[in-house]
Order: C-alpha cells, then structure tokens, then sequence
C-alpha cells in the first residue's frame, strides 16, 4: 500500500486529475513555478518532463480527511471578466498562494448538477465527502501561514452557495461585471460563443433550478441571448452564495477594480485574511506579469487593448448586444432572484 502520510505537508504532489470511475487520483510532482505559470490546472499546465503517477482515491481521500485543513478562499466570476488577473495579482501577495481553475473542480461541478438525476453515480452526500477531500488538498500552501485561493471555472460558480454552506470557515470573492460589458466581451470572439455553448447545460440547469424558470431550448437562442442567460446563470448563483455566506462572500466588480486596482486588492488582501499595505500592494501592481494576458503571459494585453476590442464588438454586434439586454431585462422583471443579484452588484435590474 502507497504511504501517504506525507501527503499533507507540501503542495509537491498536486491532485491533477480524478478517474471517479476508475476511483484513482493523478498526482503530479509539482514545483512552486508549476502553480504560479498555470493559468489553468488542466492539460494546459503540463511541461515537458514533469511526471506523476495514478494513485487509489479512497487512499488519498482517507489522508487527506483525516488532516485539519485550514480555510480555504475561493474565486468565483461570470468569466471573461479578469478573474485570472485578480488571481496572479493576489499570488504576489505574502500569505497567498493561488490555484487558478482546478480539474476536478470543473468535475465536481458537472456532478453536482446531476446529483438528483436518475443516472447520478455519486449521491449528494457521496460528493460532499469528495469535496471536502479536494477542499483539503487544495488548502494546503508552501508556507506554513498561507491561505491557498482557488479561482474556479466560471460554471462553477452554481457549487459557491453550497460549498459556502458546508465549509462555513470558507471564504468567497464573486466577480463580475455590468452586463452589457459582459455581452460586449463574449460576442467579440467567435471562440467565446463557441464555449458559452458548451458550457449552456451546467448553467440552463442551475438557472432553472434557483429560479423555477422554464427556459427556451438552447437550439433557439441567439448568441445574444445565450450571453446573457450565461450571465445571470453566473449571478443567480453568487446571490445564492450571498445569502448563505453574507460577509463571507465579498462582490468585486472587474471595471471598479481597472479604475482603482490598489483599492480592490487591499479589500481582497484583508477579505483572505492577509492584509497588505500600500506599498506591497503598490510593487505588486508593477510587476510585468500583470500587463500581460493573464491567461497566456506571451502576449501583451493592456487596459487600452480592452477598451479597443469592446468598442470594435459594440460596433460589430450592436443587434445581438440589444437582445441580450433585453432578454436579460425580461427575465429580471419577472424573477426576483436575478434582479436582486443585479442590484447587489450596482447593476440597474
């Protein structure tokens, strides 16, 4: 039998992926470098020569149950809304170590939309236990009076109000931003719609299921329109989180932070519990990684560049921007919770 009473006491061997059928755990030796470059912790963030191996899951979750994890942040967004670089900004921080967009998380999420589902392999309680096991694993940092931050998928945002409600030590930050920016960000790339597609079922089924809202079929929406049910999908479900978590749960909206970058970190800094002063914020903020794109730090990509390819977008897909909104609009009149979570944020409902 492996011995795996090491396990917990580094992040050297990180759960990459789960086989839940299989019940086998990938562990990949992994170096401080290896958590800071990913943007993703997916097939993404491999390099040449790192290995691993595939280890039993009930032995893994065993240690790893059996270990005291500390509090664990998280990041939840509507996506393509700078999560990514809220995350790397947050990593520059003493105290805090970022896991930006674990597998098994996406896994977890997926599960957990089909839990009352006649063909569920896993029950609710079945998933809590896995959560909480993952949870572990992913609280552990480098240093020894760290609090690790992991920034989700953005579907993964429909586990923040039940995840919040099982770990009540947990702490949350929902990102987001104003819904026709949002539209204007994710009709301006043809790859964008093309995810917001596959990505429909996890979020047409926790919008329905927050809402009791009896939505059109995917085939007749427009992309417009499959933006925006993206979105408040996304928004529904950190309202959720909100009234389960309340001050736990922090709302920070993407175009505050461009404006005021050293204002929202300090709010995040002291919302992880590792509060940082202005001059540590402000050699953060300069670092060159941060003007990269954060999700591919080859490329430079400024705030200029932002304003210049929403202004391209509103200009090319005014028609479906306008549908979106109004979609959006109509269904905000008519369910309470989408409003409330556009009012939360600022965001006329």
């Amino acid at each position: 039998m492996q011995d795996f009473s090491n396990l917990m006491d580094s992040t050297n061997q990180y759960p990459f992926q789960v086989n839940w059928g299989a019940n086998q755990v990938y562990l990949l030796g992994a170096d401080p470098a290896f958590y800071q470059d990913a943007a993703f912790l997916d097939q993404r963030a491999i390099r040449p020569g790192m290995q691993g191996s595939w280890q039993d899951w009930d032995q893994v979750r065993a240690e790893a149950l059996s270990s005291h994890a500390s509090p664990l942040g998280l990041i939840f967004h509507i996506g393509h809304c700078g999560s990514t670089l809220i995350s790397r900004a947050l990593g520059l921080l003493n105290g805090l170590f970022c896991l930006r967009e674990p597998l098994p998380f996406r896994d977890l999420a997926i599960s957990w939309t089909d839990r009352t589902a006649p063909w569920t392999q896993k029950t609710e309680a079945a998933l809590l236990e896995d959560m909480a096991a993952l949870r572990a694993l992913w609280a552990r940092t480098p240093g020894a009076a760290g609090t690790s931050i992991v920034k989700t998928t953005s579907f993964c945002s429909l586990m923040a109000a039940p995840w919040l409600a099982h770990f009540p030590k947990d702490r949350a930050v929902c990102l987001s931003m104003a819904p026709e920016v949002y539209l204007a960000t994710v009709l301006g790339a043809p790859a964008y719609i093309t995810d917001l597609a596959g990505g429909a079922k996890p979020r047409m089924v926790s919008l329905m299921e927050a809402t009791g809202a009896d939505l059109a079929p995917l085939s007749s929406l427009s992309p417009g329109e499959l933006g925006a049910m993206t979105y408040l999908a996304e928004m529904t479900n950190m309202q959720q989180a909100a009234d389960v978590a309340g001050d736990r749960m922090l709302r920070v909206d993407f175009d505050r932070y461009l404006k005021d970058p050293a204002e929202t970190l300090i709010a995040l800094s002291q919302h992880f519990g590792h509060p940082a002063g202005e001059q540590t914020i402000a050699t953060a903020l300069v670092n060159p990684v941060l003007g990269r794109y954060s999700k591919a730090t080859d490329y430079a990509f400024s705030a200029t560049d932002r304003r210049d390819r929403l202004a391209a977008s509103r200009a090319e897909n005014r028609s479906e921007i306008a549908k979106g909104m109004n979609w959006l609009v109509s269904f905000a009149r008519t369910h309470d919770l989408a409003a409330n979570a556009l009012r939360a944020f600022g965001y006329a409902s």
